[in-house]
């Protein structure tokens, strides 16, 4: 059974055509007074409401924040990945969620692990982005 895809709209363009290219793209503002990093993508920067968003690359690496243990998908297209963790990851201020394929399911802490994206496919011409626990200590 296939997954349930994400609706790419003209907003939302952007960021999964660099998924599928194996880039992690994320919008920032170029309010100089502001600059923050913003996902999901929008038409607006929701800290200071100001129009001029530019899409950026970012390095993929972050840090958990939150996350759950997942014992009962919400979709039968997961039923063979569970359990699996799924996570709030911190990107250069921004937070995404996302799961951590190979994460322990034993109900041990993972916040503040570092993270590394990686893309696997989801679907027909669709990459999604993942993470991965990385060796780095956290800070």
């Amino acid at each position: 059974m296939l997954k349930p895809q994400p609706r790419v709209t003209e907003v939302t363009k952007p960021f999964w055509d660099a998924c599928n290219e194996g880039r992690l793209m994320m919008q920032r503002c170029q309010d100089p007074n502001c600059g923050k990093t913003v996902f999901y993508p929008r038409v607006c920067c929701p800290y200071c409401k100001g129009a001029a968003l530019a899409w950026v690359e970012v390095s993929g690496r972050g840090k958990i924040v939150s996350h759950t243990t997942i014992h009962r998908p919400h979709h039968e297209g997961f039923v063979a990945e569970v359990p699996y963790v799924f996570a709030a990851i911190e990107i250069e201020g921004a937070q995404l969620y996302a799961q951590v394929p190979g994460a322990p399911v034993d109900g041990s802490s993972l916040i503040g692990r570092d993270v590394a994206v990686e893309f696997v496919s989801h679907g027909p011409d669709r990459k999604m982005p993942m993470f991965r626990l990385t060796e780095g200590a956290a800070t």
